[in-house]
């Protein structure tokens, strides 16, 4: 299986450690070729790329990526604009709008402008604050090759507080759920996860909805995207606009069509069992930086 791993960054306090952390613990075993994907010119500079080559691997490439808001979307319709959503007027202002980029990004990343992921059959995404606590003892990849699966997830499952789904999660899914039930509705689908089944016709769907066990940090078989069902799925997600109006994250749009497609999300438990602390360097750089052009 022919494999790479891939970040989308712009936290450059901590992208070096946590590349340092990826091939100490892992990657130096394997040599997979990392992507690191940006915007703007934050990675340009050949002096900074050098001394991560030096310092960590020659098999790490800088590649910048465009980054463009829908034109069909009016500014009023944009996540950091909706006052009215406590989680926007607490800490969603329009300098988080790269934000809203990193989720078109990720949710697109198949056929992206300038990226190499059809060169591949099996890509891993990683959070530029993420970090290993102790070597990997397996290969997520090759795990994955010997799966049925399409996806597999370091993580699978529910972040409640309380035993229940907290303001943050109804606040950045709004409307995510109409829009799924409508898709499959609309196209005579039947999914294959029986959750989802049960969902179509449950009375409390709306709420019972953010039960689902979510993922993060995937491995996914790019046979997924080639599929002609993701192809009909993402354009109607980038047609919705949810993603920038609504903040729908990468997470809630893969997890959710992984469970349309195939049912069942393997889950390879690396952040239950503490091996991937996934905001290992956040104390280096909290939130992500901002674009550049916030009009664009």
């Amino acid at each position: 299986m022919k494999a790479c791993i891939n970040y989308i960054s712009s936290r450059s306090r901590c992208i070096k450690r946590s590349l340092q952390s990826l091939w100490d613990n892992y990657n130096k075993d394997y040599n997979y070729p990392v992507y690191v994907y940006y915007f703007d010119d934050i990675y340009d500079s050949e002096v900074f790329r050098n001394e991560v080559r030096l310092q960590v691997s020659e098999n790490i490439h800088f590649v910048s990526v465009p980054y463009k808001t829908p034109s069909f979307l009016k500014e009023e319709e944009l996540y950091y604009n909706r006052l009215d959503i406590n989680y926007v007027r607490r800490s969603f202002s329009i300098q988080r709008k790269g934000y809203l980029h990193m989720c078109n990004f990720t949710s697109n990343m198949y056929g992206y402008p300038n990226t190499h992921f059809h060169k591949y059959d099996c890509v891993m995404t990683h959070d530029d604050e993420s970090g290993y606590t102790r070597p990997l003892a397996v290969d997520p990849f090759e795990i994955m090759s010997s799966r049925p699966e399409v996806m597999g997830a370091f993580f699978v499952g529910q972040r409640l507080k309380n035993g229940a789904p907290h303001q943050g999660h109804y606040d950045t899914r709004l409307g995510l759920w109409e829009f799924a039930r409508n898709f499959l509705l609309t196209n005579n689908i039947t999914p294959a996860s029986p959750q989802l089944q049960e969902l179509l016709e449950s009375p409390t769907a709306e709420r019972d909805f953010h039960l689902l066990e979510w993922c993060d940090t995937y491995v996914i078989k790019t046979e997924m995207f080639k599929s002609d069902l993701w192809k009909k799925w993402i354009a109607a997600v980038n047609e919705n606009g949810g993603i920038y109006k609504y903040r729908w994250g990468d997470n809630e749009i893969i997890t959710l069509f992984a469970y349309i497609y195939d049912g069942n999300i393997f889950d390879l438990g690396l952040v239950e069992d503490e091996t991937l602390d996934q905001g290992m360097f956040r104390h280096m750089q909290d939130i992500a930086p901002s674009i550049k052009d916030i009009q664009r």
